[in-house]
């Protein structure tokens, strides 16, 4: 590449970055230069908190609720504000299992990972004295311990994500002696009570929770106004930001995905040297969605790749959203080029996929055939099968339905399409 053509790819790149006066306006890790509604979340997790005042605090309180709601980001907001509070948070989904989770903790506070032949226990005890000679040289007055996206450790099979939960709030209390206030919040879409922890746990736990409600459509489009106001400087036509909200709204009322999704918006429309329009606020729906999903499925194992692939297959050649456990798990031994897993571990694999909001799931009664659950796939299948194998999938199930539904719509009956026909048919019935 000569020097010329690099100086040019340069001198574009850098102009249309220009359309953003301050792009970290976009990064919601950041805190906000204000809160906007959430008053009466902020007001809960104040209280708790400030319960250190009279030297008495809950060992542990959850906060739950769906995805984008400021649940993390108000949390943090409100530990940083307050210069008595000690806050280490940590992201349980760089853990995943709970030895993980411990090693999370004690990097985050600056100690070194253990082996897990070290043990639990041992690490309990590194956290444990790691809190106190923190507190001690930082002369705070109260330790909070945050683990957002705590369900994923319940995903952890060979761990016991309850035992190590009982182990936590015992380890509160040791510090409470030791004159050392410390608490944990919990951060994730489900109530505490829907994890599977023993009676010990709940009885030590209590009840103490903070549910944050879905942003509605006018505090979603509040949150733009101010974060654009922010990141370009100037004011962005309202009617831009009002669709922005109203897609965010309706497709999953998430206020990060909305700032996401006003952001791409923006770096589509400096590629093209126009304003923003509605028009990029649409184009840039489709790309994160396909970036979204495309970084959930190269995360998938192979088998659970294949599982997905064969409900994309099913829902797009079928034209047939639920499916049951029985007829994927039949359809898919076709599609592997490894030995399949066993129905128990297949089953396993589906809730895997459930859990990463690929699929959702029903139980209903089939009659005397007894219950069954069926699955179904909540993103497009065709961006399913292309990010798996685009050449594939365009032969193998695209042309297929097109020459099926050709027929199928002119009312063949005979002739070389009407044999196609049959073919596609026979094969969708055998195969999908």
């Amino acid at each position: 590449m000569a020097d010329t053509q690099l100086n040019h790819i340069i001198n574009k790149v850098e102009n249309e970055k220009k359309i953003f006066a301050n792009k970290s306006a976009f990064d919601t890790s950041n805190p906000p230069s204000k809160i906007i509604s959430r008053v009466n979340e902020v007001g809960k997790i104040v209280g708790y908190i400030l319960d250190y005042k009279q030297q008495q605090v809950v060992p542990l309180v959850s906060i739950y609720g769906r995805s984008g709601t400021g649940k993390s980001t108000l949390l943090k907001y409100v530990c940083d504000y307050i210069p008595e509070v000690k806050l280490c948070f940590t992201n349980l989904r760089k853990a995943k299992t709970v030895f993980g989770t411990i090693n999370l903790i004690l990097n985050q506070l600056d100690q070194p990972s253990l082996t897990s032949a070290q043990g639990m226990n041992l690490g309990l005890e590194k956290i444990r004295e790691t809190i106190l000679n923190t507190m001690k040289s930082k002369n705070k007055k109260l330790f909070v311990l945050a683990l957002d996206e705590f369900d994923v450790i319940f995903y952890d099979k060979r761990g016991n994500p309850s035992d190590f939960v009982y182990k936590l709030v015992e380890m509160v209390a040791e510090l409470k002696e030791k004159c050392c206030l410390a608490m944990i919040f919990t951060i994730s879409n489900n109530i505490l009570s829907d994890y599977d922890l023993d009676d010990r746990v709940r009885s030590r736990i209590g009840n103490s929770e903070i549910f944050f409600k879905p942003y509605t459509q006018e505090e979603t489009l509040k949150i733009l106004q101010q974060r654009s106001e922010e990141a370009f400087g100037k004011k962005i036509d309202d009617k831009v930001l009002k669709e922005c909200a109203r897609f965010s709204y309706l497709e999953h009322g998430d206020a990060r995905r909305a700032v996401d999704l006003l952001r791409v918006s923006a770096e589509i429309a400096a590629k093209e040297n126009k304003e923003i329009s509605v028009e990029h606020i649409k184009s840039a729906s489709k790309q994160l969605q396909k970036d979204r999903l495309g970084e959930v499925i190269s995360s998938l194992s192979y088998h659970s790749k294949v599982i997905t692939l064969v409900l994309a297959v099913k829902t797009y050649g079928l034209d047939d959203e639920w499916h049951t456990t029985k007829s994927i798990f039949d359809s898919y031994p076709k599609y592997l080029d490894a030995e399949p897993v066993g129905y128990r571990r297949f089953s396993e694999l589906l809730n895997d996929l459930e859990n990463s909001g690929l699929l959702v799931s029903k139980t209903g009664s089939k009659g005397h055939k007894g219950y069954k659950s069926e699955y179904s796939l909540v993103v497009d299948p065709e961006i399913v099968g292309e990010l798996i194998d685009k050449e594939w999938w365009n032969e193998n199930v695209v042309k297929p339905k097109a020459n099926f539904d050709e027929a199928d719509s002119l009312g063949v009956t005979s002739g070389p399409l009407f044999d196609l026909y049959k073919q596609v048919k026979k094969h969708r019935q055998s195969q999908w």
